[in-house]
């Protein structure tokens, strides 16, 4: 299983927020988190293809949840998509953070 960690940027309606997205993915599925505003939101969904997803959770925003879908594309360390919400669609940016990824799950 691939894990890798990128920084993100989130553009949303209330400008933009800064945090990280942890990506574990095989050949067919992918699942991680998304921590945003000091908050992890956990996510599953599909590799479409190599280097593009699909997932979908709920993203924490004071007491209530928003549910997003997401597709997102990663290519030579650069990740960029875009969250789909009830209030929008948000850019997601990010950069992956070199020495946090491995290919293989290991047993530490």
């Amino acid at each position: 299983m691939k894990k890798v960690c990128y920084t993100v940027i989130l553009q949303s309606q209330l400008g933009p927020r800064g945090g990280e997205l942890l990506l574990q993915a095989d050949s067919q599925t992918v699942s991680g988190e998304l921590c945003l505003l000091g908050r992890r939101n956990r996510f599953s969904g599909s590799v479409l293809q190599s280097g593009k997803y699909l997932i979908s959770g709920n993203l924490r925003v004071r007491a209530d949840l928003e549910p997003y879908d997401a597709i997102f594309t990663v290519r030579q360390g650069r990740l960029a998509g875009g969250l789909v919400t009830r209030h929008g669609c948000w850019d997601l940016t990010g950069f992956e953070v070199p020495g946090v990824q491995s290919g293989a799950a290991s047993g530490s």
